[in-house]
């Protein structure tokens, strides 16, 4: 569906702001305005504004703002199409005329996803039949009350009732239910069957509310058959791609600031009717980049809470390297016992798992508290063993401030000095750049690109690996809020870098600008000025950067000078890793003449020599 931009501004126009805010909102009038708690933050002082006049709603404390439309998209986490129709609906406004009316051409996924919403009507009408007994029986046993079979959509598919043989009623092609993967066809016997018998059906939707596919779950406990059996991979459904209750969980955790990772949908059932709201699960699948990009909606911290045992372990420590990896906040729920939370819970154990959730160790601690009270201190291969998976660990999660943390803490717990971790260090990184250099050397398809890449990776160090340039940003931007001592050295060499966070670079520009303004301001009415002007996100990571041990190191007397002049050399080798980057993408293409292959090989070789030289002149400096 595609709406005229005209359209979608009389659908704001038309639609009563209040009203739709105060459904969701307790809203009060105050002057011209209505005021109430914003949804979007841990908010206590009633700072959401919405004005019927100017149709926008603001919060003066977390700074979201916007139009009925945005309100309602990110309340309801639902996409903006969705939005607009759910406005549309309350207007009794007509947008038949824009959907597609031809069906044939309707898109593959809104059927898949309508087979699926016809799908659970009948899982659930069958969950309320005699048939469905001894399903719901096994559900009460399990402490799912009536309500939570309400709140999850539960439902049910006895042997004795076909869902295909139903869709198919209901006029759907056997094609399609067959993609969807609510059935399959036997074309010796020219016959269609359920994927799904006699299992509790347990729908699984997107951050989008749409409903992708179903977990079903047998009854039986001697049965041969799979426990649970999954919707097959579909146009719509990928096991990577799970996040069990994440559409509701989203709420709850966009106030708290935190979301709770899960490994089953039964832990996600028992931590919800005991209060705890802001939980997914990803169901036996790894944490992937579908749930990073999702994730990103929390704005806030993701606590990683997987099952105690070795494989739980093992779970918690790569999904929480892929987060840091992508810069989210990550803690780690640090489960001391074999049970999964729902066990906990059933054992009573409520006060527990909510300690154990407010108490989540950083990743660092999270590993070392596991790993370490295994090793014996006395054994040189037992300690090398630990030291070779911490240092493989922080190598991976690529963050120089983990890094810095990791050598006081292993220096601390072995005795190890910091000269000889820094040695092990840089032996696991030459050793996995080794071993990223004999894998990609197969893939290259001429002999320049086999040096090139070659070049590239035998020239990886543990410094490019650790990305210094996060502390050389920093370094620029809190020189710049404490004085103006700097602010020429900046203006002179900022326009020759890029900066890795999105925002250093407009705050830099901003102070910079404020200074031109009036070079008397101190560092108070500096800070006031980022608070008029930047987002409340933005304003947490600086202060969190401000705290960093990284940069209290730094004392006042030092040569910031000097300080601000080596920031600017590490960012422009991130200018220059961020074109060997784009380079090598470009190499990847298929289409790509000789000519302009040659030309690019020619850049990338300059570059890769840039490289070297530059981390030649910090090893010199370091030695």
């Amino acid at each position: 569906m595609l709406i005229p931009k005209e359209v979608i501004d009389d659908i704001i126009e038309k639609s009563d702001i209040v009203s739709i805010v105060s459904e969701r909102v307790a809203l009060s009038k105050k002057g011209r305005n209505f005021w109430g708690l914003c949804p979007f933050h841990q908010d206590q002082n009633a700072s959401m504004s919405v004005s019927p006049e100017k149709k926008f709603f603001k919060c003066f404390s977390c700074q979201v703002s916007g139009t009925v439309l945005d309100f309602v998209k990110d309340f309801d986490n639902i996409s903006f199409q969705e939005a607009i129709k759910k406005l549309a609906v309350i207007l009794n406004y007509d947008l038949s005329k824009f959907e597609n009316e031809n069906p044939v051409k309707q898109n593959k996924n809104t059927i898949i996803y309508k087979l699926n919403e016809e799908s659970l009507a009948f899982f659930k009408l069958n969950l309320r039949s005699n048939e469905a007994k001894h399903a719901v029986k096994y559900l009460h046993s399990r402490d799912i009350t009536n309500e939570d079979i309400a709140f999850f959509e539960i439902g049910f598919l006895p042997k004795n009732n076909s869902l295909v043989e139903h869709l198919i009623s209901k006029g759907y092609n056997i094609s399609d239910i067959v993609e969807a993967g609510l059935g399959t066809y036997n074309e010796e016997r020219q016959k269609m069957y359920d994927i799904f018998t006699d299992r509790i059906m347990f729908p699984i939707r997107n951050e989008n509310k749409e409903l992708i596919g179903f977990s079903g779950r047998i009854i039986e406990t001697n049965s041969e058959k799979p426990k649970y059996l999954n919707t097959k991979e579909t146009p719509v459904f990928s096991k990577r791609k799970i996040a069990y209750n994440f559409s509701e969980a989203i709420k709850s955790a966009r106030v708290k600031k935190e979301l709770i990772v899960l490994e089953g949908y039964m832990d996600v059932i028992s931590l919800h009717k005991n209060g705890i709201d802001n939980t997914i699960a990803l169901m036996g699948t790894a944490l992937s980049q579908y749930h990073v990009s999702i994730f990103k909606n929390i704005k806030g911290t993701i606590k990683m809470f997987l099952d105690g045992d070795e494989p739980g372990i093992k779970g918690n420590i790569e999904a929480s390297q892929t987060l840091i990896l992508n810069n989210q906040k990550v803690l780690v729920v640090n489960n001391p016992t074999n049970n999964d939370p729902d066990e906990l819970i059933k054992q009573g154990k409520k006060a527990e798992i909510e300690k154990m959730i407010s108490e989540a160790l950083n990743p660092l601690e999270y590993i070392i508290s596991k790993r370490w009270p295994k090793v014996n201190s006395k054994d040189f291969n037992s300690v090398e063993e630990f030291m070779k998976e911490i240092c493989s660990f922080v190598l991976k999660c690529n963050n120089n401030i983990l890094y810095e943390t990791s050598i006081d803490e292993l220096e601390k717990i072995t005795g190890l000095s910091k000269e000889a971790i820094i040695n092990f260090y840089k032996k696991i990184s030459n050793k996995q750049s080794n071993s990223i250099s004999n894998n990609k050397v197969e893939e290259v398809k001429t002999s320049s690109e086999k040096q090139a890449v070659n070049n590239k990776n035998t020239s990886f160090n543990i410094l490019s690996s650790l990305k210094a340039y996060e502390l050389a940003e920093k370094t620029i931007l809190f020189d710049l809020i404490k004085s103006n001592k700097n602010l020429e050295l900046i203006k002179d060499k900022i326009r020759e870098v890029k900066f890795p966070h999105k925002e250093f670079r407009r705050l830099i520009l901003k102070i910079i600008n404020s200074y031109e303004e009036n070079m008397n301001y101190n560092e108070t009415e500096i800070k006031e000025i980022i608070n008029q002007n930047f987002s409340q996100e933005t304003l947490e990571e600086i202060n969190l950067y401000e705290s960093d041990p990284l940069m209290v190191r730094i004392k006042p007397e030092a040569n910031t000078a000097k300080l601000i002049e080596n920031s600017f050399e590490k960012l422009k080798m991130y200018s220059n890793e961020k074109k060997i980057a784009e380079i090598n993408e470009m190499l990847n293409s298929n289409n790509l003449s000789k000519n302009d292959r040659d030309n690019l090989m020619d850049i990338l070789s300059e570059r890769i020599k840039k490289r070297e030289e530059w981390l030649g002149n910090f090893n010199d400096k370091n030695n």
